[in-house]
């Protein structure tokens, strides 16, 4: 997105040339850093190349100024949808209800809430690195006090490029033949029953 709009729109189309490509996702933190980039004649040419995908890379609600405001609308007026992958960082966004302020404000400017990427092990940046019970105690409060929609995964890049995992509580155990003991979100216990 840093490209000019001639070199970005090169690129798209031979992407688009590809057979087997049916859709075209652009990651980026532009709608965040540089919202001004995102105007009428790059959402104009990026809208003659659907179906293509945005994801945005806000990490806390103070990122949403009016400006990204504007920005993220300006690409969902164009008909593109946009995602959120936010990474979770110690001293910065690993709090249950900055994380909740952050997912609300984004589906106000239509961008789903996707992903919660764990930090990775990167020289030099490790000390925003979380501990893993930390993102799952946010996401156990976002299931119990927030829309589905504002419900994101929670990911882990696994080493050796071993893909994304999605990092999930076990929420329920099969006790006998189709009777489930389940786990609310508040950890309370229920029994099911398959009838």
């Amino acid at each position: 997105m840093t490209l000019t709009n001639k070199a970005l729109e090169e690129i798209i189309a031979k992407v688009r040339e590809i057979p087997h490509v049916k859709i075209i996702r652009i990651s980026t933190r532009i709608p965040a850093t540089m919202p001004q980039r995102v105007d009428r004649d790059l959402v104009d040419m990026l809208r003659r190349h659907h179906p293509l995908y945005v994801n945005t890379h806000f990490n806390h609600p103070k990122e949403l100024t009016t400006d990204s405001s504007q920005a993220c609308n300006l690409l969902a007026d164009a008909g593109i949808p946009l995602g959120n992958q936010m990474v979770l960082l110690k001293g910065v966004n690993d709090n249950k209800h900055v994380v909740m302020n952050l997912n609300r404000k984004l589906l106000e400017v239509r961008v789903k809430p996707y992903y919660i990427f764990h930090a990775k092990d990167v020289q030099g940046a490790n000390h925003f690195r979380c501990d893993l019970q930390k993102g799952l105690e946010i996401i156990d409060f976002l299931i119990g006090n927030t829309s589905g929609m504002a419900k994101p995964y929670y990911i882990l890049n696994a080493k050796g490029g071993l893909g994304k995992v999605p990092l999930l509580r076990p929420k329920f155990n099969e006790i006998a033949n189709g009777r489930y003991e389940i786990t609310t979100w508040e950890n309370d216990t229920v029994i099911y029953a398959d009838e």
